[in-house]
Parts: C-alpha cells; sequence; structure tokens
C-alpha cells in the first residue's frame, strides 16, 4: 500500500531526531565567537517541529553552569513559539557564560548515547552564520523548503462576507507540511488595514510585518517588506491568514486549514 510522504513524517514526530551538517556552524554573543564548528547537528526533540543546533561540546568556548531543566513541554506540537527551556527529553539544561554575560538556560545536553558528545544550544539567545551567511528565525532544515510561483489564478479573500482583496495575479508560496498561501499586490487589497506592532521572523523568507483590521481582528495579514533572496518574489505583497477569512480560488472556496495559528 501507498505511503504518504508527510504521513510517513508525521509518524517520527514523538522520536528524538538528528541529522548531520556539512555546514560551516558560528554561534557567538555580542561578536564572541562562542562555537565554531563543522560537525554539527540538527536535533528536533521529539513533537518539535523546528531543529535546533547542537555542537560538539569540545566546541563551545564558554563556561556552562548547571541550571534548572525548566518545564516538561506537554502539548502534542511545538512551534517556535514554545521557548527552547521547554524540552520534551530528558537531559541536563545549562547556563551558558560568556565573559560577563549569563544566558540562562541555554545550552543542553540530552539524555542519550548517540548525542552524548552534544550541546544543544537556544537559537534564540546566539548569533548565528552558516558558513558565512547570517540566519533568522531557527536554523534551516534541509527537509524544508519554499517554491514560490506567480499564478493567474483568480483569488478573492472575504471575511464575514465583507471583500478584503481581490487578484487575478497572485504569487502563490508552496511550503513544506504548511498550506499554500496566496501573496497578493497590495494595490488589490480593498480593506482598510492598519499596520501592528508584531513582527515575527521566519528562516526561509526574513521580518514579516502585520496588519489588523480596524476593530475586526488583529494580525489578518503579513508582508515581506524586506525579505531574504529566496523569498524576494514576495516583497511587499500581502498574505491572509486563511484559517481566519474566507478563501475562493476560481470560484471555488478553500476549507479553513488546520495549523499552529488557526486559535
Amino acid at each position: 500500500m501507498a505511503v504518504k510522504v508527510t504521513d510517513l513524517l508525521g509518524t517520527q514526530l514523538d522520536a528524538l531526531r538528528y541529522e548531520p551538517t556539512a555546514k560551516r556552524l558560528r554561534a557567538s554573543v555580542d561578536s564572541h565567537v562562542v562555537a565554531d564548528t563543522c560537525d554539527g547537528l540538527l536535533i528536533w526533540e521529539p513533537r518539535r517541529l523546528v531543529p535546533t543546533y547542537a555542537v560538539p561540546a569540545q566546541s563551545l568556548s564558554a563556561d556552562l553552569l548547571p541550571s534548572d531543566t525548566g518545564p516538561h513541554a506537554s502539548q502534542p506540537l511545538l512551534d517556535p513559539r514554545n521557548p527552547f527551556a521547554q524540552h520534551t527529553t530528558e537531559g541536563e539544561a545549562y547556563d551558558v557564560v560568556v565573559e560577563s554575560k549569563t544566558l540562562p538556560s541555554a545550552a543542553f545536553r540530552p539524555d542519550d548515547p548517540d548525542l552524548a558528545d552534544y550541546l544543544l544550544l537556544d537559537f534564540a539567545q546566539f548569533d548565528w552564520r552558516e558558513e558565512d551567511e547570517p540566519i533568522v528565525g531557527h536554523p534551516h532544515d534541509p527537509f524544508h523548503r519554499i517554491d514560490i510561483l506567480r499564478s493567474s489564478r483568480h483569488v478573492r479573500i472575504e471575511l464575514d462576507g465583507q471583500l478584503l482583496a481581490e487578484s487575478r495575479t497572485p504569487v502563490l508560496l508552496f511550503e513544506t507540511l504548511l498550506p499554500v498561501r496566496f501573496y497578493l499586490p497590495p494595490d488589490d487589497v480593498t480593506a482598510h488595514l492598519e499596520p501592528s506592532d508584531t513582527v515575527t521572523y521566519c528562516a526561509y523568507k526574513g521580518r514579516a510585518s502585520y496588519f489588523s483590521l480596524p476593530g475586526g481582528r488583529n494580525d489578518i495579514a503579513w508582508t515581506y517588506p524586506e525579505p531574504l533572496r529566496e523569498a524576494e518574489p514576495v516583497r511587499d505583497c500581502v498574505c491572509f491568514f486563511d484559517e481566519h477569512v474566507d478563501v475562493t480560488v476560481d470560484g471555488r472556496q478553500r476549507t479553513h486549514p488546520t495549523t499552529p495559528w488557526s486559535d
């Protein structure tokens, strides 16, 4: 019997997973290099959707102090909004001391014989480079990609019967394990949207700014005014959360996807 690949990947979410990387990794704090290695690992703790970098313990040029492991995460799935200190596997947490600065619970040694010589590092508390390229958000996942295509599909975006946007020149962004996203030229947005203070970072697209409907739903749409090079085709386009609006494509209304942003 044939197996859908996404279903196959989903069967491993409860496992502690790792993958070697050939990239040179550098983690720093205030320009002080804390780790520099070509022997790093990508590690996914059980139920985590996004990997963390682990470096050989001997490559770390900082002091470690034992710290609390923090709450054991109980959520069925963990995305980047769940802090690093919420671990889903047994192990020992450490504060990382870099010169006079202490980074609380920034390192974690999982209790697993295959990973005994490695330390997971909290991505958010360090500045990272893959080779000579700075990265944001989280490590790049070799099994995750974005594919951006211009389209002539007719896309309508509505909320409670109110037309928010309509376009025949959308840009479609396909991302592994996520629903297709419809990025629309700003001139095709008919609703009045107000910029919000919300900012998020995507490792593949860059820094996103958000929009809200005045007197309505907050952060209903977003845009990438300065995208990373992979996402250049969606620069300044506006994308609405399919989870919260009605999307009709070529006359057919799409069902609302279920994602971590559905709530």
